[in-house]
């Protein structure tokens, strides 16, 4: 019984793999950028600060929280 529905789940896997997955995946080359702001327990600055880059294209990869500071990590393509 379950072979008779194993063969057209594995199909429609696979056909729905071919639409999600891409065949040639492009290379993507980008700049990464390490800022570190001081935390002073005024979140609407580091907001801002970081509302900025992501206007100018930059992506929050990670933060990691210091004594009294937090390091972020960002990332951006790299333009062609």
């Amino acid at each position: 019984m379950f072979r008779k529905h194993l063969i057209p789940l594995a199909t429609t896997l696979l056909l729905i793999s071919s639409f999600v997955l891409p065949v040639h995946a492009e290379s993507t080359n980008w700049y990464y950028l390490v800022k570190t702001y001081p935390l002073m327990g005024n979140d609407s600055a580091l907001t801002q600060a970081m509302n900025k880059l992501g206007a100018k294209g930059w992506e929050l990869v990670n933060c990691t929280e210091g004594d009294a500071e937090i390091t972020c990590i960002f990332k951006r393509r790299e333009k062609e």
